[in-house]
């Protein structure tokens, strides 16, 4: 045979082998990020204002799911989150907004996140 081969039958080529690839879904395909609230850095009044603000606009909009990025507190004094756990207090003082909490995957921060799922 000379320097194109033809395709045998039955064997798939790389194109073939790319294209099947890209028409099933992804193993680790991850979910994607929700809309995030963003209170790294800012003072603890401010945090919590903005995230009333922010998850009642979110609630009236109808997003089930929202990511707050409060940081793991590595800034603060001793070492110790503020944000984080009063992030937790205000969720759990606020059912009517937010059903449930949980910390956020790796990939979308780990402890220095927490994702909510609001009430719709």
């Amino acid at each position: 045979m000379g320097r194109f081969k033809a395709r045998q039958k039955g064997k798939k080529s790389r194109a073939d082998a790319a294209q099947a690839a890209t028409d099933q879904p992804s193993a680790r395909a991850r979910p994607p990020r929700p809309p995030e609230i963003f209170l790294r850095k800012c003072a603890f009044e401010e945090a919590m204002q903005r995230l009333e603000q922010q998850v009642r606009a979110y609630a009236a909009k109808g997003q089930r799911e929202i990511l707050v990025v409060h940081g793991k507190g590595r800034g603060s004094p001793g070492g110790e989150g503020v944000l984080g756990p009063a992030v937790r207090a205000w969720c759990q003082a606020h059912p009517q907004l937010v059903d449930q909490w949980r910390a956020a995957p790796p990939a979308w921060g780990g402890d220095g996140a927490t994702v909510l799922m609001l009430n719709v």
